[in-house]
């Protein structure tokens, strides 16, 4: 559905952007991770056909956006990092001058602009200015926009910006409905606490793409070390002591296995390597109860800080 054919971007007078290239299928939702400045935002409005591209090619539903720019960009639903200025414009103004830029008229037009009011939390409200809103309506009405014309492809930049919890999980519906719909969705994803709706991770470093492949920690953890969290209700001491004894366990680098507090340990393993179920058996045998084993951050934000080096 979006094919990146080595896109090269350039701002300011330097390469934000460095010969990426993706493929991305129908039914996929792809989060890009990466630190600040690593080129997410750039590589989509890219593909959205925002931002012009020195080099390559971006291909959405078989239109190039180089040969045939209005076309690809009609099956398209792009989300900015942020709502542009616009003083005194309602929010179905807003929404009714891109409907009409989508081609919708008439009662599809007043249908759409309602059904996209009533997505981001303004229904009966549409005489609201934009200007007005507070930060997460603002980010609901951008998505309304982006998903007005129904489109089948859906580039979203920081989309869960701002939020609060009953917010982002309506944006997750959306994703996973995509994604069951067999439409195509990519998210840039600030925080790197990537939520499960998304089926693949890219993960980007100068304008790079290092790796892309299914969002599943197997996938990117060999040949790193990784910090996960045991919860150990009231044991978290013994727990501490039953681990470090375990020979693959990275027990000779400082900080490795350590008790937080009373309930929670910290480790830091190679995986493969030292697996959770052999963690897991030895606190077991020592009697004391794991609540919970897992991750600790989430392993996509630890991909992007960098592990902790290996021991030695």
């Amino acid at each position: 559905m979006i094919r990146c054919d080595r896109v090269i971007v350039e701002r300011g007078g330097g390469m934000v952007v460095d010969r990426v290239s993706l493929d991305i299928a129908p039914g996929e939702t792809l989060a890009v991770v990466g630190r600040s400045g690593a080129g997410k935002s750039s590589l989509l409005a890219a593909i959205a056909g925002g931002l012009p591209f020195r080099g390559g090619d971006v291909v959405v539903a078989g239109h190039s956006l180089r040969r045939d720019g209005d076309a690809a960009r009609a099956v398209m639903g792009y989300l900015p990092g942020s709502l542009p200025p616009r003083p005194g414009v309602r929010a179905d103004e807003f929404l009714g001058l891109f409907a009409t830029a989508a081609g919708l008229h008439g009662r599809g037009l007043t249908a759409a602009v309602g059904r996209a009011l009533d997505w981001a939390g303004l229904a009966g409200r549409g005489d609201t200015r934009i200007d007005e809103l507070c930060a997460g309506q603002a980010r609901r009405l951008l998505i309304a926009r982006a998903i007005l014309h129904a489109p089948a492809v859906l580039v979203l930049d920081d989309p869960l910006a701002g939020l609060d919890p009953e917010e982002r999980a309506a944006v997750e519906r959306l994703v996973g409905d995509m994604h069951i719909a067999g439409g195509t969705v990519i998210a840039a994803i600030d925080d790197a606490v990537v939520p499960e709706c998304f089926t693949h991770l890219a993960w980007m470093d100068h304008g790079r793409v290092l790796r892309h492949d299914r969002l599943v920690f197997s996938s990117f953890a060999p040949g790193r070390h990784w910090r996960f969290r045991i919860r150990c209700p009231g044991a978290a001491e013994a727990a501490a002591r039953t681990v470090a004894r375990l020979a693959s366990c990275c027990a000779d680098h400082e900080g490795a296995c350590e008790a937080i507090d009373a309930d929670s340990v910290d480790i830091l393993l190679a995986v493969p390597g030292l697996a959770a179920a052999e963690v897991v058996r030895a606190l077991v045998r020592a009697d004391i109860g794991v609540e919970s084993f897992a991750p600790h951050p989430a392993w996509t934000a630890q991909l992007i800080a960098g592990a902790p080096p290996p021991p030695g």
